[in-house]
């Protein structure tokens, strides 16, 4: 009587190599394609953040030479915080304490604020 059970371990390799052979080029694919589109967001997140790190930049020193709040330096102060290191938060703080509160009721202390704003730039990379 035959063996029913016996295995042919070279048609099984050749099998298992074709499947290997058809799979991996797939699930290269699939990692590839997620691996960009989470650079793509990563690069895109980095543009929006610069984006408006230089808007604050810009429209802070604006505030600081004239006399009131401008909504747009309110909406630019909210969300500068998204995108900065912790580590700069209370030189932010200040800065904006020195033009939403100015000492003499009318303008910021210009020379405070601009060497805030400097520290500020050099902290993030942008005035090296």
């Amino acid at each position: 009587m035959k063996n029913i059970t016996s295995i042919d371990w070279s048609a099984t390799a050749a099998w298992i190599a074709l499947a290997v052979a058809i799979i991996s080029p797939i699930i290269t694919t699939i990692i590839s394609n997620f691996h960009q589109a989470k650079m793509k967001h990563l690069e895109i997140l980095e543009n929006r953040g610069l984006d408006v790190i230089e808007n604050y930049l810009a429209i802070t020193s604006k505030e600081i030479l004239t006399t009131g709040i401008s909504e747009s330096y309110q909406k630019c102060y909210a969300q500068i915080f998204l995108y900065t290191p912790k580590s700069i938060y209370s030189d932010l703080e200040e800065l904006n304490t020195l033009i939403c509160h100015p000492k003499n009721d009318m303008f910021p202390d210009k020379e405070k604020c601009m060497s805030l704003l400097v520290r500020i730039s050099k902290s993030l990379g942008i005035n090296s």
